[in-house]
């Protein structure tokens, strides 16, 4: 049988998909990763767990099946170091990692400030990207800095693995900060200021565009013909192609451990005050606006494991469905671990408000599924003023609940489409493959069917409308205090 490969090296797992030539998944194999935390906010891996577990997955491919391509996917913004011979110089600095928060200062201040890093490379300098990580590793270890050869981005180092070839592409680029997301180049004038190598930053390809062929010995092990590798791309702009997020106007919701509101647009404009994330997607001519919250599903699950272990996910989504909207009063600021979008305070912390004599576990509940909704909300706010948004999407975990979904439609009043499948990166890199071999977008478009579709009720909007100016006065009132109380 003919198959294309998808790829996706994520933070848990590695996920391997074989899709046939319509679109349908054959198989679908993980391999588990660990993840090491040797110093708090610290987030690191061993790329050689990344290379043991993707040989690990090929090698379990069937005889029968012919692969066609491989695709890629991956974890955004994670360094992995590499020196002339090739050899990793230390463990990969992690897409989740906040050690840099000084290089970050360090290097707007040196540019010009964030006006000025907005306007040449589309977006902030975050904690989590990689030139911070790079800065970090001059500052604190020298010795691995001066032998640096190049700096891979996960999914490019393993497409390095796979073909001795080096090549980076243009949605992971946009994570960098090192990179113009407007005009698709590295940033000279950004890395001479910080007295940064450009070699050392591989050359940027499309997406969809060929990075090699499979190295002789390693088909030979396997046992495959000549095999292509295209590019591949960041986990976001795969996972969101893979979904069917393929023209301007097209916009997903992710409900996940994080949430995600992302939206393709032609604009090549970012968002002048950095609250949106604006990178290349994996489709020429087009980009993506992004929000992200730290923790989405993440909330909810943390409440159940503290308040409501006894309960299952049943017996607590029909305790919701009791209450009305708005939860008694009950408001929940999910900013368990700060918030990125659109406060950008790390120092947020989740505030649960308004309980009386009369609240039992319902209202919070019910409090804290709205307040994830909220902050969904914000950022879909943010990204329809920036560009128009015509469908969306709606995956992730969170797409699974019936209640979930109805919130979701009458918060951003639009109808909210479940697709049918949600195989995040892998399915998308599959996608890629397909590209790269010369199918067309509508081709492949052609593989996206949907579940089922969400209807807003107006009835909830207007209820809704309500209660969401109070979520975020809430968090207005107390923005004062979560600075004062930092670090307490």
């Amino acid at each position: 049988m003919n198959v294309y490969l998808g790829l996706d090296i994520g933070t848990t797992n590695i996920k391997m998909l074989l899709v046939d030539e319509q679109g349908n998944v054959v198989q679908s194999r993980s391999h588990p990763l660990e993840l090491s935390a040797p110093r708090p906010a610290w987030a690191e891996q061993d790329p050689e767990d990344w290379w043991n577990g993707v040989w690990t997955l090929l090698a379990s491919v069937p005889s029968d099946m012919n692969i066609l391509r491989i695709g890629l996917s991956g974890q955004m913004h994670t360094l992995v170091p590499v020196d002339r011979e090739g050899a990793v110089l230390r463990k990969a600095i992690l897409w989740c990692d906040q050690r840099t928060a000084a290089e970050c200062d360090e290097a707007t201040a040196a540019v010009g400030g964030e006006d000025k890093i907005v306007g040449m490379t589309g977006n902030l300098i975050y904690p989590g990207f990689t030139l911070p990580k790079i800065l970090w590793l001059r500052k604190n270890e020298p010795e691995v800095y001066r032998r640096i050869d190049t700096c891979f981005i996960a999914k490019d180092y393993i497409g390095w693995r796979l073909t001795g070839k080096r090549a980076a592409e243009w949605s992971d680029a946009s994570g960098s900060s090192c990179y113009d997301v407007s005009a698709r180049r590295w940033r000279s004038d950004l890395l001479q200021t910080l007295e940064i190598d450009e070699s050392w930053l591989p050359p940027v390809k499309g997406s969809s565009d060929l990075r090699g062929t499979l190295r002789p010995e390693l088909a030979s092990q396997l046992g495959w013909k000549e095999t292509e590798v295209v590019c591949g791309g960041a986990d976001n702009a795969v996972a969101a192609l893979g979904l069917g997020v393929c023209s301007p106007g097209d916009c997903m919701i992710s409900i996940g451990t994080s949430g995600t509101v992302l939206a393709a647009t032609e604009s090549t404009s970012p968002d002048p005050t950095g609250r949106l994330h604006f990178f290349n997607s994996v489709l020429p001519g087009q980009s993506y606006y992004m929000g992200c919250m730290l923790a989405a599903a993440a909330s909810l699950n943390w409440f159940k494991e503290t308040m409501g272990k006894e309960r299952s996910w049943d017996e607590i989504e029909k305790g919701i469905n009791e209450l009305p909207i708005g939860a008694g009063g009950t408001l929940w600021l999910p900013y368990l671990n700060g918030e990125r979008t659109p406060h950008r305070n790390p120092n947020a912390r989740g505030v649960l408000y308004g309980l009386s004599s009369m609240s039992d576990e319902r209202h919070v509940f019910r409090a804290v599924m709205e307040g994830i909704t909220y902050g969904l909300r914000d950022s879909f706010e943010l990204v329809r003023a920036a560009t128009p948004v015509k469908r969306v999407l709606l995956v992730g975990g969170g797409a699974k609940n019936a209640t979930w979904q109805r919130m979701v439609a009458a918060n951003v009043k639009m109808p909210v489409s479940i697709p049918l499948v949600d195989e995040g990166g892998a399915y998308g890199a599959a996608m890629l493959a397909a590209l790269g071999g010369g199918a067309s977008l509508d081709e492949v478009k052609g593989w996206i069917k949907v579940r089922e579709t969400i209807e807003p009720d107006p009835s909830e909007e207007d209820a809704y409308d309500v209660i969401y100016p109070q979520f975020r006065a809430l968090y207005t009132d107390l923005k004062e205090r979560f600075d004062a109380t930092a670090g307490m």
